[in-house]
């Protein structure tokens, strides 16, 4: 009889803990602040080697900048810049909501950079690319490479940006009306593109050194 009420008594138990949920263990980060001047992670000021996990938005004042690095991939946002960054099977995506960013995606390490809830850049194919996105309006932006080749989808028309390129973007169709330059052949859906200042190739050098470099953000 004492055996048959200990089989009943570890029967309920182990039903019981059957029926509790699994609790999820702590998330993994997705990148990591390498340096940060005047800058916040949510409403708590960053800090050199502070985690960045899913979800988490990062901004700059005025004056400050923030570098992240995701892997092999780095991120550095300017001045008055906010970004939001979210983890992916593929990798990170950063959506810029305001201000300007520098980046780099490597190979294995996919970063992606959204913008204006229509603009999808990523490094083209397998290779290593450095470029760089200003949001200027709420309909415009700036995009430039300055090593690599960039795939940039805009309302999924997509285009390429060369390495050592740049480009004015509007989104709304007016992009040429107050400029001399000849608009590149796009459809409405994809924006009005307008080629600027070709960056040099020497910039695109020390940018992507800098990026070596922690000391430099």
């Amino acid at each position: 009889m004492l055996k048959r009420l200990q089989v009943f008594a570890i029967l309920i138990v182990t039903a019981g803990l059957a029926a509790v949920p699994a609790i999820a263990g702590p998330s993994s980060p997705v990148g990591v602040v390498t340096s940060a001047q005047r800058s916040l992670i949510g409403h708590v000021s960053a800090t050199d080697g502070t985690s960045i996990y899913d979800g988490d938005t990062v901004s700059t004042e005025p004056s400050g900048a923030l570098r992240l690095q995701f892997g092999g991939s780095q991120m550095v946002l300017t001045g008055n810049s906010v970004v939001s960054l979210n983890k992916t099977d593929a990798g990170v995506v950063a959506t810029v909501l305001s201000g300007a960013v520098r980046f780099s995606s490597v190979p294995g390490s996919l970063l992606e950079v959204r913008t204006l809830k229509a603009v999808v850049v990523r490094a083209k194919g397998d290779q290593l690319a450095v470029g760089q996105l200003s949001v200027t309006g709420p309909a415009s932006f700036q995009i430039g490479s300055t090593k690599g080749d960039l795939d940039v989808a805009v309302n999924g028309v997509e285009h390429v940006v060369e390495a050592s390129t740049a480009y004015n973007v509007s989104l709304d169709g007016d992009g040429g009306q107050n400029s001399r330059r000849r608009p590149r052949a796009a459809g409405a859906s994809g924006g009005i593109w307008i080629a600027i200042a070709a960056i040099a190739a020497g910039t695109g050098v020390a940018l992507w050194l800098a990026f070596r470099s922690p000391s430099k953000p």
